[in-house]
């Protein structure tokens, strides 16, 4: 949506005097970066017309001095400043600079920075140019749709089982999952549909042991296919770390709780964020755990979850053990 915003304000000949991209995203950051930088200048021209500056090595004073200067045989200038957050704390200095912009220079400040102080003069000046962009970080529910534009994007498919087979194993890191999607496209270039063998041997996932099999046995209440793929996952522990395998379990146990408490189900995949297709397995699974087992349960893995991350420092084999027991446990009658 924010890139697309972009090239209707190129398109249109609608672009604001000064952008800051800010968030705790940094993907999206460096994307719209990308995008500023290939976009606003032509190629034969960005020599004379196109800077990219650093907020650690100068001021706010310099940045505004070379967004003064005009461009040389092209239309605008393009003047991108990376690790703007560095002068978060000289940004009122731009106020008199918005009050009589060069209009023929399009002025990015790329701040990795969670939040801003929508508050200053500066900052409301720039909003109501609509050159304040947020990149948020996406929210578990919005990766599926946000990963199924970027693979129409590179002309790549994938089969349904595969999909959710890269998700689990790849997690919610846009920039892990383009790195991914990447990998695949290089080691085959002329891959179009995505089947589950691509992703066991360009991913490097096994078919038989991963979070979305695990998360599949523990739904069907098989405690003892569970058992095989968590002392897989220990034997492997690099490759499948319990910081990454509890948070998937915590996400799947929580939606099961939240369908529990739906008075009306059919509105489980709108509320859940989830595929009609899989709520099936939220009905089977709802069966199987009771909200009363599935409060402990999530307690329990929050537990788990803090201590992976340093909370109590126990050591990965004996979480590996708490794991179990926390599943085994919800599935005791």
């Amino acid at each position: 949506m924010r890139l697309e915003r972009l090239k209707s304000h190129l398109a249109n000949e609608k672009l604001a005097s000064c952008y800051i991209i800010y968030g705790d995203e940094s993907y999206f950051i460096d994307e719209l970066g990308s995008w500023f930088e290939q976009s606003i200048v032509e190629e034969d021209f960005r020599d004379f017309n196109q800077t990219v500056l650093y907020g650690s090595d100068l001021g706010m004073s310099q940045v505004i001095e070379r967004a003064r200067q005009l461009p040389m045989m092209f239309p605008r200038t393009l003047v991108i400043v990376r690790q703007a957050q560095a002068l978060s704390r000289q940004l009122t200095e731009l106020e008199s600079y918005l009050e009589y912009p060069n209009n023929q220079c399009v002025l990015v400040f790329l701040m990795h920075s969670s939040s801003i102080d929508r508050r200053k003069k500066v900052i409301k000046e720039i909003e109501r140019q609509e050159g304040l962009i947020e990149c948020k970080k996406l929210y578990e529910n919005e990766v599926p749709q946000w990963f199924d534009n970027e693979i129409q994007k590179i002309g790549l498919s994938f089969d349904l089982k595969a999909k959710q087979l890269f998700l689990a194993a790849v997690g919610n890191d846009p920039k892990r999952i383009h790195s991914e999607l990447q990998k695949i496209q290089l080691a085959q270039s002329d891959i179009k549909q995505v089947e589950i063998e691509h992703i066991e041997r360009f991913v490097g996932v096994h078919r038989n042991f991963n979070v979305f099999e695990l998360q599949k046995a523990l739904s069907q209440g098989s405690m003892n296919k569970a058992s095989d793929i968590l002392a897989y996952f220990a034997d492997n522990a690099k490759d499948h770390p319990i910081q990454m395998t509890v948070p998937v379990l915590f996400s799947f146990f929580s939606k099961v709780f939240k369908f529990h408490a739906l008075k009306n189900k059919t509105e489980a995949p709108k509320v859940l964020g989830i595929s009609p297709y899989y709520l099936k397995d939220y009905q089977q699974t709802a069966q199987i755990y009771s909200m009363k087992r599935l409060t402990t349960l999530l307690a329990d893995l929050k537990q788990i979850d803090l201590k992976s991350k340093g909370v109590g420092q126990l050591a990965s084999a004996h979480l590996n053990i708490e794991l179990y027991q926390a599943l085994s446990m919800a599935l005791v009658p």
